[in-house]
This record gives C-alpha cells, structure tokens and sequence, in this order.
C-alpha cells in the first residue's frame, strides 16, 4: 500500500511541473495578441540626435530609497507638521467661540479631543524614532569587521596527530 502512494505521488511530481509549464491553448494566446495594448510613445523618441537622447537620459534623476536618517528626519518633520496642526486647530477653534459660533462648553470639549488625538500622535511618531535612533546606536557599536560566515572551517591532522598549516 506504502508503495502504491510512493509511486503516485512521484507520479505527480514528474507530471504536474510539464502541465504547469506546458503552452497555453492557441484561442488564449490569440486573444492576448489581440488585447495588448500600444506601446507608449517613448520621452525621447522625438529627439533627431543621438546625443540630444543622452543628454536627456542623463538629465533625469531617478529616485533614491530613504536611509535610517532619512526616516528619522521624516518623524521629526512628522512631529512638527502635529504640532503646527494642533496650533492651526486651537486657534479656529479659538476663533470660532470669539464669534459666537460654538458655545465655551464646545470649545473645551473640541480642545480636550484635538489635543488628546495630537498626543497620541506625538507618541507614536515619538516611539518610532526612538525605536529607529536605538536601533542606528546598537549598529554603530557593533565592530565592521566582525561578521558571522556561512563557510566552514576544515582542519587536516598529519600523521603526528598535529594540526596541518595550508
């Protein structure tokens, strides 16, 4: 019985990886052919001279990824744009009681929850950069050149059971 399911199942494993790869049937392939859509008009296909083309190739910058110190400049800029919001708030909501527009109970009321959500907020971003900076800390004390490798080391005894230098 053990052998029966042996034999399928290496049955399987030969025949599935030809049916995943095999060629998709003529009607699929047609109708892909058919629905492809133009190629976009290339940026610098209206340049006559080649070296026109370069110059705008080389003209364009592309997009570098964001390091750590980026990321912690961007939970700093994050913390200042809460805190000039908070600000923003407080003072329409100032507004808005000097013109009798909400009542002083309402004012409190909207002052308490959009100072409560800013803290929140502060927090968070807070809790991330300290988290990030800690983090930048404990790499920077850790020595450069000592790194765990996936070699192994192989020693050799010579006849006098001493360890062999190669």
């Amino acid at each position: 019985m053990k052998s029966r399911l042996i034999i399928v199942a290496l049955g399987f494993l030969v025949v599935l990886p030809g049916v995943a790869v095999s060629q998709t049937p003529w009607v699929t392939r047609a109708s892909a052919a058919l629905e492809q859509p133009p190629l976009p008009l290339h940026a610098f296909a209206s340049a006559s001279h080649a070296d026109e083309v370069i110059a705008r190739i080389f003209a364009l910058q592309p997009a570098m990824p964001l390091g750590p110190v980026d990321v912690l400049k961007g939970y700093e800029g994050g913390m200042t744009l809460i805190a000039q919001r908070l600000s923003a708030d407080l003072s329409s909501i100032s507004q808005a009681n000097r013109t009798n527009q909400i009542t002083r109970d309402e004012a409190e009321y909207l002052i308490q929850e959009r100072y409560q959500v800013a803290m929140m907020q502060h927090e968070v971003l807070s809790a991330l950069h300290d988290s990030l900076q800690h983090d930048l800390a404990e790499a920077a004390k850790r020595p450069v050149g000592v790194r765990q490798s996936d070699s192994a080391v192989v020693v050799n005894p010579t006849s006098t059971g001493q360890v062999g230098a190669q």
